[in-house]
């Protein structure tokens, strides 16, 4: 997600805390660029942008976000788990 810039856990920790409001919780970071969280009644664009706003300040240029619902990662990776299972076979 940051190309070659360096950002520490703990800064990113930080930043995402930013982002936070009644109806937005980061639950968890992981490897600073894997960020799981909880909203409400919010669009997962407008996380995105939030979290696309204080990276940009932090890293000074313009740094894209993509963001996907638990559903749609449980998804990909069950059909990638059958992918596999099947090259496997051959």
């Amino acid at each position: 997600m940051f190309d070659n810039a360096r950002i520490t856990k703990d800064k990113m920790c930080e930043l995402c805390e930013q982002i936070e409001g009644e109806d937005l919780k980061v639950e968890k970071v992981y490897r600073t660029d894997n960020i799981v969280f909880r909203k409400r009644n919010m669009h997962y664009a407008t996380v995105g942008q939030r979290l696309e706003k204080v990276l940009e300040e932090h890293f000074d240029r313009k740094t894209p976000v993509t963001c996907r619902s638990m559903r749609t990662v449980k998804g990909l990776t069950e059909s990638e788990q059958k992918t596999e299972n099947k090259s496997r076979d051959f």
